[in-house]
Formats: structure tokens, sequence, C-alpha cells
């Protein structure tokens, strides 16, 4: 009996071993592909994607959680995204902020040429 455990987890050693070289041989190819990439591009493509992705997270985590949601919670753990890409929260959210308002001009824009035009028929 003993002797049957043994040579069952010498078989998960080498399964997960086997998974484990595979996973690392991976990161290897991705890092070799990210080497490629020019950093400010991967930045601009990461600040785009950002705002239309933490709102999809958002949303299923609401809906996930129904009215346990806690947004202090998610504040948190945008914070320790943040943390984890090497990013200054404080930056990141001035950025935001920024992008917010000039989203909010060119609405407003968009708005008043509106209304001009309804006003000139």
């Amino acid at each position: 009996m003993l002797e049957a455990a043994l040579k069952k987890l010498a078989q998960h050693e080498e399964k997960y071993t086997d998974e484990l070289n595979d996973a690392l041989r991976q990161y290897a190819d991705l890092k070799e592909q990210a080497a490629e990439f020019d950093p400010e591009e991967l930045q601009d493509a990461r600040c785009a994607l950002r705002p239309a992705m933490e709102r999809s997270a958002v949303d299923c985590v609401q809906s996930a959680y129904g009215n346990k949601y806690d947004p202090l919670m998610m504040y948190d753990s945008k914070r320790d995204v943040a943390n984890l890409l090497h990013e200054e929260a404080e930056e990141r959210s001035i950025r935001e902020r920024l992008r917010q308002k000039q989203q909010q001009k060119t609405k407003q824009k968009q708005e008043k040429k509106k209304s001009r035009d309804s006003w000139e028929r």
C-alpha cells in the first residue's frame, strides 16, 4: 500500500514537473516576443484598453456579488493591480481624470454642434 502511494506520488511529481517546464518554456517565448514591442506603444495600448476592461471586470463582480458588492474592495483590487504592474496609483488616477475630462469636452462639443445644427434648421 505504501509502495503504491509512493509510486502515485512519483507520477504526480513527474506530471507537475513536466507542466512546470512547459510553462517556463511558454514564459520564455512570451518574454522574447515582448522584447520586440515598443514600451511606449505598449503603455499607450494598455491605457486605451484598461478602462473598458476594468468596467467589464466591475460589471462581472457586481453581478456575481449582487448587493454584497463592495466598491472599496474593488478600489483596493484596482490599486493592487496597479502595484503589480508597477504603476503609481495616484499617477494612474490623474491620467484617468484627464482622459475623462477630455472625453467630456469632446462630448460637450458634439452636443453643442448638434444643438446648433438643430437651431439652424
